[in-house]
């Protein structure tokens, strides 16, 4: 068991770290407040999906280089990008889908923010842990959208 929790921790890693050299550059300057122009905040799903891939990289990028400033950057982006609901991830009619979506999303920005706290005390291990813990809500919530939704 742990062998191939092992591994799978190893292969995530090295595709997040693959993908930093191929994400597109405007999606770094994409803005991740309510605050911001709403013109330019990205409305469909797939634009969110690659910021949030795009901010769990560079948290695994300050995690390898102990970098915390970036990583308690990259956590508050995330934690900022999950308080905008993708709207076309509602499924109109059905309400208990759009609770369990939002229990998902909820839980992605408590994780965030606890993310955030941690690389802000420095404390390595307990922020990789919870960064784990996010990439495994991540993993349940996409799951769950493409099996049920």
């Amino acid at each position: 068991m742990f062998r191939s929790i092992h591994f799978v921790s190893v292969s995530v890693a090295g595709l997040a770290i693959i993908a930093c050299s191929w994400l597109p550059a405007q999606l770094q300057n994409i803005p991740v407040t309510v605050e911001d122009d709403r013109d330019v905040i990205p409305r469909d799903t797939p634009l969110v999906m690659q910021n949030k891939l795009l901010h769990s990289q560079r948290v695994l990028q300050g995690l390898v280089t102990h970098d915390f400033k970036t990583i308690e950057k990259a956590a508050a982006d995330l934690s900022k990008i999950s308080l905008i609901p993708p709207p076309d991830l509602r499924k109109a009619g059905d309400e208990s889908d759009e609770q369990v979506y939002e229990h998902f999303r909820m839980e992605f920005a408590r994780l965030a923010g606890q993310l955030a706290g941690h690389a802000r005390r420095k404390e390595l291990a307990a922020t990789a842990y919870v960064q784990q813990n996010l990439t495994a809500t991540c993993i349940a919530c996409h799951d769950y959208i493409r099996d049920e939704l």
